[in-house]
């Protein structure tokens, strides 16, 4: 399955925000989603991924071979 990454600058926009300033890199990113372990948030039906010492919190649309991500925020912990 294809994974393809949404960097629209409108659309999530608070999510490379938040990268810069933690340090966060766009290939750690696709790390943590290709390599993280995925949990689905329940109120609000969102996946985070965990990678290292942070999370990304995104928005999955799956097609027919294509799994579209569409990133929220980045978060330390």
């Amino acid at each position: 399955m294809t994974l393809k990454i949404n960097w629209d600058h409108k659309r999530c926009k608070h999510c490379l925000e938040r990268m810069w300033l933690r340090g966060i890199s766009v290939h750690e990113v696709k790390e943590a989603l290709l390599k993280g372990k995925k949990v689905k948030q329940k109120e609000t039906k969102l996946m985070e991924a965990f990678h290292r010492h942070y999370s990304v919190v995104y928005d999955e649309r799956r097609a027919k071979k294509i799994r579209k991500i569409y990133p929220i925020t980045v978060k330390l912990w």
